[in-house]
């Protein structure tokens, strides 16, 4: 699922006085159940349902037409319920495409994806509603209320999306779409860079400025384990951030849920030996391919860092510091390098416990504080930064010293 879209999925509250509504398949019992009613009840009801359809189609009053059709509905009234049904609904959705759209996310709401999808469809295709687009190609790359998920189509809906109303969640999915290969040919650095940039100009996604300052900065995108080995002689010190798998959009998965990852690193499967007996064999799977890799440009790195840290990225931040530590793309700055290590190890950032143990240690941008560096050193430990581990052996070495009496130092 990517990351952008998985919101688009989601459950979310009903609005404060609305009744929990059943799915349009309900309706008809109530409906039957409701035919006792009397000759008055049902010329109140025709006047009450032609005040809610004129009230959403007419005065724009989606919020109070809805309700006042979802409790008709629920009383059994039938026209009520056709009307919100996606597929026997009349609404003209080229003209109503925000009440369809306002209808799919009622839906999700109770929990009818089915009919959520369909209102999203609807708008969608019928009205190329940039919104319905992207909720629909949410549903579309994970097969929620579908037979199967179609990655390809979604990606369609997602440049429809762009297309129609310059979308910032279709371009922030579609740089994600680029970079792990989803509904496309292959995983594209720079057209992902581009989709990236995008969704920075349209909304300021700090993930989409980390992401482009991670290419300009390494070649590839923080979405394998590849680094560009040619930085390596002048990096030792650092540990640079985001060099391993990870999910991006972390702005838009507080308001989808859990982040799912679709990355894996190893799997596992079984083999029969010729005696017949079952082993295990652990496959490692290959680190991603990816074609059209951006030019390394460390100017443009520390630019595109620059934006996402001032966002408070922790990861922009402790990569932005790096920079400035070693002077790539920007003048050297010891102090300026110790800030943004500061604020990545104080988001609770591994590596920037590590790297603002190393500025301690070494007096880099800072006074010498040995006991801070083995303190931040041991917090990056317990989080699993291997150097850290070897840069604590010299402290445990001492107390070793100490408690012995130097008779092990040696």
């Amino acid at each position: 699922m990517l990351g952008g879209l998985q919101a688009r999925t989601a459950a979310l509250p009903l609005p404060d006085g609305v009744a929990p509504l059943p799915s349009p398949a309900a309706f008809s019992i109530a409906a039957v159940e409701s035919a006792h009613k009397t000759m008055g009840d049902w010329l109140s009801e025709e006047a009450e349902v032609r005040a809610g359809i004129q009230a959403i189609e007419y005065y724009g009053y989606v919020s109070s037409g809805l309700k006042m059709l979802h409790d008709l509905a629920l009383g059994g009234n039938a026209e009520a319920r056709d009307y919100l049904d996606p597929f026997r609904s009349q609404m003209p959705i080229a003209k109503n495409y925000k009440a369809a759209h306002a209808f799919g996310i009622h839906f999700q709401a109770l929990g009818d994806h089915v009919s959520a999808m369909n209102w999203f469809r609807r708008a969608a295709t019928e009205a190329n509603y940039h919104e319905s687009q992207v909720n629909y190609a949410a549903y579309l790359v994970s097969g929620k209320a579908l037979p199967n998920p179609d990655p390809g189509l979604a990606i369609a809906q997602l440049m429809k999306a762009w297309a129609n109303g310059k979308n910032k969640d279709a371009a922030l999915a579609l740089g994600e779409a680029y970079a792990k290969g989803v509904g496309v040919p292959h995983r594209d650095v720079q057209k992902s860079v581009m989709w990236y940039k995008r969704a920075w100009e349209q909304g300021r996604f700090a993930d989409a400025a980390y992401v482009v300052g991670f290419s300009y900065g390494t070649g590839v995108l923080p979405f394998s384990a590849a680094n560009n080995t040619a930085d390596e002689e002048n990096s030792k010190p650092w540990n640079s951030s985001g060099l391993t798998n990870m999910d991006v959009n972390e702005a838009l998965a507080a308001r989808m849920g859990e982040p799912k990852n679709d990355e894996k690193h190893s799997a596992r499967k079984s083999e029969t030996s010729s005696e017949g007996n079952e082993t295990k064999v652990e496959v490692k799977a290959e680190p991603p391919k990816f074609i059209n890799p951006v030019a390394l440009d460390y100017a443009l790195a520390a630019q595109w860092y620059q934006k996402a840290a001032n966002r408070g990225h922790p990861r922009a931040c402790n990569n932005l510091a790096e920079l400035y530590m070693t002077g790539k793309g920007v003048n050297p700055n010891d102090s300026v390098g110790f800030k943004y290590f500061k604020k990545a190890s104080d988001a609770g950032l591994p590596e920037g416990h590590y790297n603002l143990g190393r500025c301690y240690l070494s007096a880099r941008g800072c006074w010498e504080n040995k006991k801070k560096a083995e303190e931040l050193f041991r917090k990056a430990e317990s989080t699993g930064i291997t150097e850290a581990t070897k840069a604590l052996e010299p402290f445990r070495a001492e107390v070793m010293k100490q408690r012995t009496g130097g008779w092990f130092s040696n």
